[in-house]
């Protein structure tokens, strides 16, 4: 559900999945790249409605939710995964929260059980007709940038009580405290302006 409850402020975060090649699912097993994904899990099983790019017919597929499934995932911090795309087995998954603590901990269970996950969009979802006002698009950043961003905001460095000092995000990276600051600094930057160029568009 991506509408806002009680015009409260939600956010829309976009994930790039690339699961590992032995993970079982029938989203990735039945085709390589598919343009319309249409899941239903409810308790330990799961069927998939999926449309495979070009002319290809519907395929409906079986499985079984098990606790390294992503639907699991999602279940266990009350996200609903909307699978927009699968090409050559990534998947392009969205989800709304309400709070960004949750997308901590939901891309550090997914990355413990699917391997690649890389946040690529945020978006402030917010009113009663669920427009979104603030868009961050990370496809725009180096992959330094990314990097550094994403792993900032995956270890709560943005969070207001800090859970993690910079310098332990730089002793991860292996660069200095100084490196990452300024990329971090470059990314903010870069992120801000795109928000009010297309906001002046």
């Amino acid at each position: 559900m991506s509408r806002a409850v009680d015009g409260t402020r939600r956010l829309r975060v976009d994930l790039d999945i690339e699961p590992g090649k032995e993970w079982d699912c029938p989203i990735v097993a039945e085709a390589d790249s598919v343009e319309a994904v249409n899941v239903n899990a409810v308790g330990e099983k799961c069927n998939v409605d999926l449309q495979p790019a070009g002319d290809g017919g519907m395929i409906r597929a079986t499985g079984e939710v098990t606790d390294d499934c992503l639907c699991y995932a999602f279940q266990q911090h009350d996200c609903v995964p909307h699978i927009q795309r699968v090409e050559q087995g990534t998947m392009l998954v969205t989800t709304y929260v309400d709070d960004r603590a949750v997308i901590r901990e939901l891309i550090e269970d997914l990355q413990s059980i699917l391997g690649h996950v890389r946040l690529v969009r945020l978006a402030v979802v917010e009113g009663p007709d669920a427009a979104e006002q603030v868009t961050f698009d990370l496809s725009s950043l180096t992959p330094k940038q990314r990097q550094g961003l994403e792993l900032a905001v995956v270890r709560g460095y943005f969070d207001g009580d800090k859970q993690v000092e910079l310098g332990e995000l730089a002793e991860e990276l292996d660069i200095s405290k100084s490196a990452l600051s300024q990329r971090l600094r470059t990314a903010q930057a870069k992120l801000i302006k795109d928000v009010f160029d297309e906001s002046d568009a």
